[in-house]
């Protein structure tokens, strides 16, 4: 049976019940089919995280807009530059560099910029995940406005931020979509509500999750699942559903040495394996498409793992040793 996808930008009701149809006819094929499907909500896990840390790091000092953004464009642009390379140099060994250069140098270098959201032939193209640079990149154009307002009611405005992105996507979604063919879940406005949600939990200064607001939350994810209208809340509702497991995590990886060590290393390889993951699922992707089978698929998928690490320690080496060459010169 093949995965069912996700409804990560978009809702389809034939996703949902492929979805519940491979877990009742294939149960043993379970970890395939849940990742598939619910597999993407690790991106808005990030937002909220984004959200939650800018949020708590800038609580008691609001930088200007200018320097914050200057300073995070500066951290993040080396490493998308580095693995832009990557990708040149591993594609084309694959498919040829002139092929490469020629067909997806300009998608490349739109979705490099951030740009590549707002042109729907290029949102995915070269490197599929990629989308999210435009995303991050908007998120700190806005972010030092949302600091700004803790010099009043911080709680109204985070919980109106929520409900304003709830309501855009509402309304302002199917208009961009018909008028522009562009998903506004492409942009950060469809992502307001769990960023604002990620800063309300660092305003209160803990994760802890009401009884009532988990049941809530459930129900609501349950229902997102059931209809386009109610699928709009389904990833603020899931973030809040996936609060408590984050806890147990921390928890749990901080009594074990070894676990700890593990996930602070991976943490410092995190933005390569996000940058690189895209275009290092080739071939091994269409090996598991053409076979199909749950232990074929797990085998590939811990092949994959050991590989994209491999490729990022080697290419966060890259990027530090051309920050070590470029300070020698400024020094």
């Amino acid at each position: 049976m093949g995965a069912p996808g996700e409804n990560e930008f978009g809702y389809s009701s034939e996703k949902f019940q492929y979805f519940l149809d491979g877990l009742w006819n294939t149960p043993a094929d379970f970890v395939r089919i849940i990742f598939s499907y619910l597999g993407h909500y690790g991106v808005q896990v990030f937002f909220f995280l984004s959200g939650y840390g800018v949020a708590l790091k800038y609580r008691d000092h609001i930088p200007s807009w200018w320097s914050f953004v200057k300073k995070r464009l500066l951290s993040l642009y080396p490493a998308i530059l580095v693995a832009a390379c990557g990708y040149l140099i591993y594609v084309g060994l694959r498919l040829g560099s002139e092929e490469v250069f020629a067909i997806e140098g300009w998608n490349l270098v739109r979705q490099i910029t951030g740009v590549s959201n707002f042109i729907p032939d290029n949102i995915y193209h070269p490197i599929g995940p990629w989308w999210f640079i435009g995303v991050i990149v908007q998120f700190y154009l806005l972010v030092p406005f949302f600091l700004k307002q803790k010099l009043w009611n911080r709680t109204a405005f985070l919980l109106g931020l929520i409900i304003t992105s709830i309501l855009l996507e509402y309304f302002l979604g199917p208009v961009l979509r018909q008028k522009f063919s562009l998903n506004i879940n492409h942009t950060i406005l469809g992502h307001l509500d769990v960023c604002g949600l990620g800063m309300l939990a660092a305003h209160y200064k803990k994760l802890t999750i009401p009884l009532w607001v988990f049941a809530t939350a459930c129900a609501l994810f349950v229902l997102g699942n059931y209809g386009a209208t109610m699928w709009i809340i389904a990833a603020l509702a899931m973030t809040i559903l996936l609060i408590p497991l984050l806890r147990i995590l921390v928890i749990t990886c901080s009594k074990s040495q070894i676990l700890d060590r593990a996930m602070l290393y991976l943490g410092g390889l995190s933005m390569y394996l996000f940058l690189c993951n895209g275009y290092l699922r080739s071939p091994l992707l269409d090996w598991a498409k053409d076979d199909p089978s749950w232990w074929k698929s797990i085998c590939l998928c811990i092949i994959f793992i050991c590989f994209i690490i491999v490729w990022a320690i080697f290419l966060r080496r890259i990027e530090q040793k051309l920050k070590q060459i470029i300070s020698a010169k400024n020094g």
